[in-house]
């Protein structure tokens, strides 16, 4: 009969055979057993707005995962593929999804899978920063290469396609045909609008205030010359071409 002591079954008790076999589900079972913990979140912080991109890190993860934000679910969850050569894999440990709006603040963030839960909190956790203004721009993409037709993507804040339209301009400010609906792609974190059919050259972005016909932002900076190099003014410059 096999004696069981403070450390369970003792594999002296078994036949030679037996014993290697145990001796081996222990070994490799440790080896595989790397416990489940969420480890990170990257960026550590983003708008109130959400709908940008996330990374989660940790290790134990499993096929049925599921992360929140401050309670609010984190959508898009995926995991890198599995390289095609001999490269360290990065699947089991690493998740990519889009932040949910939030309230301004640190927000929890919580991973589930297989019964298992995993939170980082307080300063370990995700803060949320509050929109410093209607149209704020973070990126435009693409901004080079453009032809009439593009689909041009705007990220950052406060851009609610119902109440601002964007507006094409030369250097001087001058409006290039008419204004161009947004269309939200996520929330008022990620629009998008139809690129017109200009002449190729740097053209620029402004976001319009529908209700006042008032540029919100990316009015073209004025030349930088000696006494403006401390300028903050920032423009968001749309190529068409190869003009540069």
């Amino acid at each position: 009969m096999p004696r069981y002591g403070r450390t369970g079954l003792d594999p002296g008790s078994f036949s030679p055979g037996v014993t290697f076999v145990l001796l081996l589900l222990s070994v490799f079972g440790a080896c595989n057993d790397a416990g489940f913990a969420l480890v990170s979140v990257d960026p550590i912080y983003g708008w109130t707005d959400g709908c940008n991109a996330i990374t989660l890190s940790g290790h134990g993860f499993g096929k049925d995962v599921k992360a929140t934000l401050g309670g609010a679910e984190i959508t898009g969850l995926t995991a890198p593929e599995a390289p095609k050569d001999d490269r360290p894999s990065e699947v089991g440990y690493m998740l990519f999804g889009v932040a949910p709006a939030g309230h301004h603040g640190y927000a929890d963030v919580t991973l589930t899978s297989d019964g298992q839960t995993s939170t980082l909190k307080n300063t370990s956790s995700y803060y949320y920063v509050e929109c410093p203004a209607a149209g704020t721009i973070d990126a435009v993409t693409p901004s080079e290469g453009l032809a009439g037709g593009a689909l041009v993507t705007i990220t950052g804040c406060g851009l609610d396609s119902a109440a601002i339209t964007a507006r094409i301009v030369d250097a001087a400010g001058t409006p290039q045909g008419t204004d161009l609906p947004l269309t939200s792609s996520c929330g008022k974190g990620t629009v998008t609008f139809e690129a017109p059919t200009l002449a190729d050259g740097t053209w620029y972005l402004e976001l319009v205030d529908v209700a006042t016909n008032t540029p919100l932002t990316g009015i073209p900076c004025a030349p930088a010359d000696t006494a403006d190099s401390g300028s903050s003014c920032t423009d968001h410059p749309l190529v068409y071409g190869a003009a540069q």
